[in-house]
């Protein structure tokens, strides 16, 4: 059988004649290896936007034995071209050598042309922008009198800005990852790479999820211990199955709207809540050694990116040195 690309729309390695039945299980095995669904579909469109890029631009790269080092870097560059952040453009560049790396173990390449490519250097070109603890005062106090259906986003709105979970993390949310312990409430959350999290809830925090889940009880519903706590209120296609995750976009939804009513008009995404959470925290002054591990960091050099807060400059360690200060006695 002879070697060929990969099908960008249908995701199968196939023949040129052909598609055989164990290319559908290379890709099952290749896919499914990763445990995050997130992961999944970032690699699949990393590695079909590699390989349409080679279909467009190298018409004659026909099989995996001719795609080269060379290959890898034009596309690289053209990446940075069109302006793709740094982190990206490593991300996509990952995902298609791990992709080579599986297809040499099973013997269908012999070479992983993204190997010892040079990668752009990971600075953020846009850092998420977080609100200050005025703004999350004010944020927070238009929902002091919501009622019904908008307690949905009162919860989602408390639990971003109270916990620091990523968005994904919130909509996977189930009932039974909601629980007490010692007279806290706790959350159990599913974060990157697989690593499970247990993070304490804030009382007010917890109040707020309670209160949600009472309203969704009086209208009827059953919560069962599998459930998503997060779910829509209704859904027009099909008005008898609301009991699913609630969307991506309905998350961006809520908070950009109810920033807006708040009066915060400059660029706020939900990730603008965990930037927010890891900031005030620093600025609290708890160890950032525990914030790294509070919300999941491989690394507290990650947390500390998130700290886009204005340091105060009478605290710089320069007005501590020992030898300049003149209050000092021996």
């Amino acid at each position: 059988m002879t070697k060929a690309l990969m099908n960008i729309t249908s995701f199968h390695i196939v023949s040129d004649e052909k598609k055989n039945s164990f290319d559908a299980k290379l890709e099952y095995e290749f896919f499914n290896n990763f445990e995050s669904p997130h992961t999944r579909k970032s690699y699949r469109s990393d590695i079909a936007q590699f390989f349409e890029f080679l279909s467009i631009h190298f018409k004659t790269v026909t099989n995996y034995e001719l795609i080269e080092r060379v290959h890898v870097v034009a596309f690289r560059n053209w990446l940075t071209d069109n302006e793709l952040a740094p982190k990206s453009i490593n991300r996509k560049i990952a995902a298609n050598s791990s992709f080579f790396d599986f297809l040499i173990e099973k013997g269908i390449a012999k070479i992983n042309p993204c190997s010892s490519i040079k990668r752009p250097r990971q600075e953020v070109r846009s850092p998420t922008n977080d609100l200050s603890d005025q703004e999350i005062v004010n944020l927070l106090s238009l929902f002091d009198s919501v009622t019904g259906p908008a307690l949905l986003h009162k919860a989602v709105i408390y639990t971003l800005f109270t916990t620091g979970i990523r968005k994904a993390e919130l909509i996977n949310l189930r009932r039974k990852n909601f629980t007490v312990k010692d007279s806290h409430y706790l959350i159990e959350v599913k974060a990157k790479g697989g690593k499970i999290l247990t993070k304490v809830v804030h009382p007010k925090c917890a109040e707020v999820i309670l209160e949600f889940i009472t309203y969704l009880e009086s209208q009827g519903e059953k919560i069962h211990p599998e459930d998503w706590i997060f779910r829509p209120s209704r859904n027009p296609l099909d008005p008898t199955h609301i009991i699913k995750p609630l969307n991506p976009k309905s998350v961006d939804y809520i908070v950009k709207t109810w920033c807006k009513k708040a009066g915060i008009h400059h660029r706020i995404s939900p990730h603008s809540a965990r930037a927010s959470y890891i900031g005030s925290a620093l600025d609290s002054g708890i160890d950032l050694y525990k914030i790294s591990k509070d919300v999941g960091h491989a690394s507290v050099k990650t947390t500390e990116e998130y700290n886009k807060r204005r340091q105060n400059l009478d605290e710089s360690p320069v007005f501590g040195l020992g030898f300049l200060n003149t209050k000092k006695t021996n």
